[in-house]
């Protein structure tokens, strides 16, 4: 059984699938306030505990990480020896902070962010081993994947989660522009999407929008 969780400081997204089954476990906990970061492996074991997960026998545990700490660089410009220099104008890094990094190859980008350590250290105490990622590496590798389908190569893709969306523009194999933002109504969203399109001149008539809700939002579609 593989188990899939999948974080921020307002929400947890539990999966456990089976190779052998059909059968899925989903289960979602948001929040109204933001968690602080230093108390979100004390909510994520207690979700842990009460749908009796370490009772269950888990094979593979993969982790994403949904936050604002993280910095895409292109493959040839970047320096492994020197990732803090990718996000000490983003956030501040202390000097004790782990900094990891995905490869998206399908877009020749490395995503350099700031893991929970926390996080981390629990389900490898609870789990011995784990594999972890950024959400938007794995975001942007499924939506390249989904734009190599479509007839027109030029789409704008929202994405749309509690409390906050992202908006990603793909021309073929090339990123042009990703940005999360922060919304309280639909209202919120529409008004981002087409500033955006403005701001980076796309011309609506010709431009395909996907919507990709993993929560619903009132009077969006």
């Amino acid at each position: 059984q593989n188990l899939n969780i999948c974080l921020s400081n307002n929400y947890v997204c539990l999966k456990i699938a089976s190779e052998n089954s059909n059968e899925t476990l989903h289960s979602n906990f948001f929040l109204e306030k933001k968690i602080k970061t230093e108390f979100l492996s004390d909510f994520l074991e207690k979700i842990l505990a009460d749908k009796n997960i370490y009772d269950k026998r888990i094979d593979d545990v993969t982790v994403h990480f949904d936050n604002e700490f993280f910095s895409f660089v292109p493959k040839d410009l970047f320096d492994e020896d020197h990732k803090k220099e990718y996000l000490k104008y983003i956030t501040e890094i202390k000097q004790d902070d782990f900094i990891s990094h995905d490869s998206i190859n399908e877009l020749n980008i490395k995503n350099v962010f700031i893991p929970y350590v926390n996080i981390n250290n629990l389900l490898i105490n609870k789990f011995k081993e784990i594999d972890y990622f950024h959400y938007n590496s794995t975001l942007l590798k499924k939506l390249v994947n989904e734009n190599s389908n479509y007839e027109k190569k030029e789409n704008l893709f929202c994405i749309i989660s509690y409390k906050k969306f992202k908006i990603v523009m793909l021309k073929k194999n090339r990123l042009v522009f990703f940005n999360c933002f922060n919304y309280k109504n639909s209202t919120d969203i529409l008004y981002f999407l087409l500033s955006v399109c403005q701001n980076i001149d796309l011309n609506l008539n010709k431009i395909s929008l996907n919507l990709i809700l993993n929560y619903k939002v009132d009077n969006l579609t």
